[in-house]
């Protein structure tokens, strides 16, 4: 019975998303510039309805399911409402002082409200929030919501959302990217007495939509899918994970394929295969492979192999945390977005590529390579003032002492092979010949400063791309291109090597009034140059292991960073 009415809901929730999304127009433009004055309120008015949809009948789906976003359930949860303890008792005595009226029943949204809640406990429950988050949510699906003597709880628990946003709200950019330290944000409130004497019953709703953010298509598509995986979750009957073998290719034939095919069916339902207890490899199962390794940023050659395994495995719960985890993070990326760019650059870690938007709308984009795990790029913000060509290296202390020294002591030719510039702390030059090579062999001290000259073995290639930062990284072009054809590219020491580097600054220093010829002439003469910009262009450094495509294709990658620090489930 839940299962059937699990998809009607999902029917109407889909119906709801694909509405707004054919309102976009065919080049999935904003609507503002697709319609006129007249027609776009019409649009604003069907989008609105179509959200309307969801909350009223998606969001109900909650309160049949139980025990979401735990493993096990939790021996504490009560059935009878007189054993609850209040987590606030002061601050509901403080309510009910002002407010005798009931907050949670017994008005026209009252039941909406109550769902709003749920939504938001499992969204923040999911993404990592407090444990008292997962036990609120526990206990809310554990009891018939419509009895109003459970008042207290539902205040208690949207007094803990409120603290934890609040809490939210105070992480800088990096920490709001990375997301790994919110389990461990307490929930204390403390609220004023004018803030208690405005709270509104018929305002509970909408003040908790405004703590969700805005109701927008990407936002449904990620509900949708919470709810999907979660609902995997439960109805999956074989849990266990697909062992490792060899290789499985087209043609081949492998006991392991039934269960292969039912992991490709429960990640996109529309694909039926037409022998699915087959165990050879049809053409059918390869070209849903090159689906599913595409939407995983591998090398789609429909080949079964370690990296297709890991994600086939990858648990429902891990998913729905995972999408959960994003849609937090592209919440809390809104506050740090300048209002006023007219470009700005993204670089997402995870997915190893860069984007240049102009306008909101991507210009182009281009494969990246970005630190590797112990020496991670930095989730920052910061603006590109200039670019500079035939850029000088200076190589970082990091680099010199466990990188470079190394292989000097091997080899005291890099240093001129490599072109490099030695330079004692007081800023003269110092020769190679100078250099007593068996002291450092022996001693590992480098009492010197390096840098690399211009030319075609340069680590940053032709192109650097400052922004100020404390970290000392930058956007770069690259000597050694042949790395971008890897599908995992987490090589670097922080900074971010650009594939499409001569493109980028060819519009950035078209934008800033220099011509082509002269850029071409620099790097003829291998001339170190710094172009100032116009306009600086701000630069997001992001951390989305999931997204939506134009398309509506759902992509997932690695943490790479393993902010996570998620166990299988």
């Amino acid at each position: 019975m839940i299962r059937c009415w699990f998809y009607s809901i999902m029917a109407v929730m889909c119906f709801s998303a694909v509405a707004q999304v054919d309102l976009l127009g065919p080049d999935s433009m904003p609507f503002e510039t697709q319609q006129t004055e007249g027609a776009e309120h019409s649009v604003l008015q069907q989008a609105s309805a179509a959200s309307g949809q969801e909350l009223a009948v998606g969001e109900r789906l909650l309160s049949r399911l139980s025990s979401l976003a735990s493993t096990k359930q939790r021996t504490t949860l009560v059935s009878d409402s007189a054993d609850y303890r209040l987590y606030y008792p002061q601050l509901q005595q403080s309510i009910y002082h002002f407010h005798p009226e009931s907050l949670w029943y017994d008005y026209p949204q009252a039941r909406n409200a109550r769902d709003q809640l749920q939504w938001l406990l499992l969204e923040f429950s999911l993404a990592g929030g407090p444990k008292q988050l997962d036990y609120w949510l526990e206990q809310i699906n554990a009891i018939d919501s419509e009895q109003a003597q459970w008042e207290g709880l539902f205040t208690d628990a949207f007094l803990g959302v409120l603290a934890f946003y609040q809490q939210l709200q105070t992480l800088d950019y990096a920490q709001s990217m990375a997301l790994n330290e919110i389990g461990k944000l307490g929930i204390p409130l403390v609220l004023d007495e004018l803030w208690l004497v405005r709270l509104n019953r018929g305002q509970i709703y909408q003040y908790l939509a405004d703590l969700r953010g805005e109701l927008n298509i990407e936002r449904l598509q990620y509900r949708q899918q919470i709810l999907y995986w979660l609902h995997v979750r439960q109805q999956r009957q074989l849990n266990q994970d697909i062992v490792a073998g060899r290789l499985i290719r087209l043609g081949d034939e492998d006991p392991r394929l039934p269960t292969i095919r039912l992991r490709l069916s429960e990640f996109d339902p529309s694909k039926q295969f037409s022998a699915p207890q087959s165990l050879v490899m049809d053409q059918q199962t390869e070209q849903a492979i090159k689906h599913f390794q595409q939407l995983h940023g591998l090398k789609t050659d429909g080949i079964v192999g370690k990296e297709t395994l890991y994600w086939l495995n990858y648990k429902p719960l891990q998913r729905a945390k995972m999408l959960a985890r994003n849609l937090l993070r592209k919440q809390l990326f809104t506050r740090f977005v300048m209002n006023t760019e007219q470009q700005r650059i993204i670089v997402n870690l995870p997915a190893y590529q860069m984007t240049y938007q102009a306008q909101g709308v991507d210009v182009f984009q281009s494969r990246v390579v970005v630190g590797r795990a112990s020496r991670a790029t930095p989730l920052l913000v910061s603006e590109i003032s200039s670019v500079v060509v035939n850029p000088y290296w200076n190589v970082p202390r990091t680099i010199v002492r466990k990188d470079i020294v190394p292989m000097l002591r091997r080899d005291p030719s890099y240093v001129e092979r490599k072109g490099f510039e030695l330079f004692d702390y007081q800023g003269q030059a110092v020769s190679a010949e100078q250099v007593d090579w068996p002291l450092l062999k022996d001693t590992g001290y480098f009492p010197y400063r390096m840098r690399q000259r211009p030319g075609p073995g340069n680590a940053l290639g032709a192109y650097k791309f400052h922004f100020d930062n404390q970290y000392a990284v930058y956007l770069h072009d690259t000597s050694s291109p042949e790395l971008f054809t890897e599908t995992e590219r987490a090589f670097s020491s922080g900074c971010i090597r650009v594939e499409a580097a001569d493109f980028l600054a060819e519009t950035l220093l078209e934008q800033a009034g220099y011509s082509h010829a002269y850029k071409q002439s620099l790097l003829a003469k291998q001339q170190h140059k710094w172009l100032p910009l116009r306009h600086k262009v701000p630069v997001y450094m992001v951390y989305f292991t999931s997204w939506f495509d134009h398309s509506g294709g759902l992509h997932y990658r690695k943490d790479i960073y393993n902010f996570s620090n998620e166990k299988k489930v």
